[in-house]
């Protein structure tokens, strides 16, 4: 059902839209080709507009930096080259980086940390360092000297800085105003996804268990489907009712036709969640 909605919904020019019969966008875009593989034709990708060596969100758009992670982990994982050259666009990531803020009374964070935002001049998130962090290691074999090891290195420090005292990842702070927040699924999935090769640190730990006891309560397609994918990643042994749960969403997530949510279902459903790492 879902591969035949996403070959079904698949606009003209090759790529697809959040929604069925909407613009052609970068995120569902990539996640379409790394649910389908070999079953689509990927030069949309291939051909994907470029800005300073940033992917655009979509035509005549501006960059989006969690985006451009996303689509190096799917032309890593498609084995696609891009016109541009897949070495110029993992350079082109590290050129940006997350505003660095004074330090500030209001939150224990260390603001010095300059990670990666979602767009141009402004501070650094969980999700778009995450999925940077991710498209770094994940070429670190393929494209050794074109990764800065410096990068990896504060993205690494800055998602353990901002790791919730419940365990997991809140979108940005971990507190604020002298409250802890909390710590969210989806955040904490891609959190985990990047950090599996520091997976002894406390951190992490407690990060893995925050998401095997929370990993049904969001029950949304994206939000299940990364869990499924972080828990197979981590080999936990809850994964299998969280994948149940996401097997489950299926005919909701058909009726709203929202087609980034059902490639991601058709992704984390599969047996190999490989994405190049």
């Amino acid at each position: 059902q879902l591969e035949q909605a996403l070959l079904a919904g698949r606009n003209p020019d090759g790529g697809w839209g959040y929604q069925a019969g909407k613009a052609t966008r970068l995120e569902p875009t990539c996640w379409a080709l790394l649910a389908l593989r070999d079953r689509a034709d990927s030069t949309i990708l291939s051909r994907w507009p470029v800005q300073e060596g940033l992917l655009l969100e979509r035509q005549g758009g501006a960059p989006n930096h969690a985006f451009h992670g996303l689509a190096l982990l799917a032309l890593r994982a498609i084995r696609v080259s891009h016109v541009a050259g897949n070495e110029a666009l993992v350079r082109g990531i590290q050129t940006v980086k997350g505003n660095k803020l004074p330090q500030s009374d209001l939150t224990t964070q260390d603001n010095s940390l300059q990670a990666w935002s979602w767009i141009a001049d402004t501070f650094s998130w969980v999700e778009p360092t995450a999925w940077c962090l991710l498209a770094l290691k994940s070429w670190s074999k393929a494209l050794p000297s074109a990764i800065d090891a410096k990068r990896v290195d504060v993205a690494e420090r800055l998602l353990i800085d901002r790791h919730c005292a419940s365990g997991g990842w809140n979108y940005g702070n971990s507190n604020v105003y002298g409250q802890k927040l909390k710590a969210f699924v989806p955040t904490t999935a891609i959190g985990l996804m990047a950090l599996q090769h520091l997976r002894q640190r406390s951190e992490v730990q407690q990060a893995l268990s925050f998401l095997e006891q929370n990993g049904t309560n969001e029950r949304s397609g994206p939000a299940l489907s990364l869990a499924t994918v972080a828990l197979s990643l981590y080999g936990s042994p809850t994964m299998p009712a969280v994948r149940e749960a996401a097997a489950a969403q299926i005919p909701t997530t058909l009726d709203f036709g929202n087609q980034m949510a059902a490639a991601m279902l058709l992704f984390s459903l599969a047996e190999d969640h490989n994405y190049g790492a």
